[in-house]
């Protein structure tokens, strides 16, 4: 029997990510708390973007329990006829309040106290 050098390392790659990725899921409690890299503890709530013809677009806002580090998680969702795509983007508590007082200040047309231009 023949066996090809490179199915073997092709099963080895793929059989120590998925066992990777299966004990993050684990770990953390699901698909998408593994994505994050820390525990939901509580969805806080969603908002939706405006529809369009490529498709909807939604925010879900996450309370992390990673710590200081991992305090708040933003789930971008985007939907179209035939795919789903989902991007998960991890916050500390002070980088989730500076993102709310730039969400404030472009929503009221406020001067912005955020990063200089």
């Amino acid at each position: 029997m023949n066996i090809n050098p490179g199915f073997i390392l092709f099963l080895a790659f793929f059989l120590i990510f998925g066992g990777m990725m299966l004990y993050r899921v684990l770990k953390f409690g699901g698909f998408r708390a593994a994505m994050f890299g820390a525990p939901i503890e509580r969805t806080v709530g969603e908002a939706a973007g405006a529809n369009s013809r490529m498709g909807r677009f939604t925010v879900k806002v996450h309370r992390l329990g990673g710590g200081a580090d991992k305090a708040v998680g933003l789930e971008l969702v985007a939907k179209t006829f035939a795919s789903y795509q989902m991007m998960p983007v991890t916050l500390s508590a002070a980088e989730a309040q500076k993102l709310a007082q730039l969400l404030q200040s472009a929503a009221t047309g406020a001067a912005s106290t955020g990063q200089p231009r």
